[in-house]
């Protein structure tokens, strides 16, 4: 895929990309199976990094055969979410490359599949709001990562094509969708994962962008 010279934003998933929070994320996925008396796994998360949390709890009602109806099966995994969320910090060089952006004119914007209140509880705890513009989250949205919706709002928002900005995900579903909506995509290499789609650009963190921005 061919570099956008003439980007004009730059759009950020929240978890395991501007927020260090992949190991939390996962501790919920397993405290919440096994209250259930459920077996989590490591490669059941790995294909869950990605879609909205009702979805998740949808797809882990299904798999599991669990009792309780999805809405309770949801409002129980955002509880246990809540409570660690706390201790989630930014990325490595989440705040150095969101400054840099700012003083190159980009528009930036977060695209995730959390909710806004906790998005922006945290975005402000960590001292990243004001480096924000935009954020999209599962709220804004009929349909989540990996369909393309979440980054089309968050362009119609920002008034531009997809040739003008540029997305950093952590997942391949996230890549997916951001892929799918027409934008060039940094797939950052934090896990290895499986099942990238073409046309990525694979880097090993957030300070790799930022040497790559003009």
């Amino acid at each position: 895929m061919t570099w956008p010279t003439e980007a004009k934003a730059i759009f950020f998933d929240l978890d395991g990309t501007l927020a260090d929070s992949l190991d939390v994320m996962k501790m919920v996925y397993r405290r919440f199976l096994e209250s259930l008396g459920k077996e989590p796994s490591d490669a059941e998360f790995a294909r869950l990094n990605g879609p909205p949390l009702r979805e998740i709890a949808g797809i882990l009602k299904r798999t599991h055969n669990l009792v309780d109806e999805e809405d309770q099966l949801l409002s129980k995994y955002q509880s246990i979410l809540d409570r660690v969320y706390e201790e989630v910090e930014p990325a490595a060089g989440a705040l150095e490359l969101l400054q840099h952006a700012k003083a190159l004119g980009l528009t930036t914007a977060v695209v995730t599949s959390n909710g806004r209140r906790r998005t922006e509880s945290w975005l402000k705890r960590v001292g990243l709001s004001e480096t924000i513009d935009d954020v999209v989250t599962s709220e804004d949205v009929t349909k989540g990562k990996p369909d393309p919706e979440p980054y089309m709002v968050a362009l119609q928002r920002a008034r531009l094509q997809c040739t003008q900005a540029l997305a950093v995900e952590d997942s391949p579903s996230g890549a997916r969708a951001a892929r799918a909506a027409g934008l060039y995509t940094f797939a950052l290499q934090i896990e290895a994962a499986e099942n990238w789609p073409d046309g990525v650009h694979k880097i090993a963190d957030l300070k790799s962008i930022k040497a790559l921005l003009a």
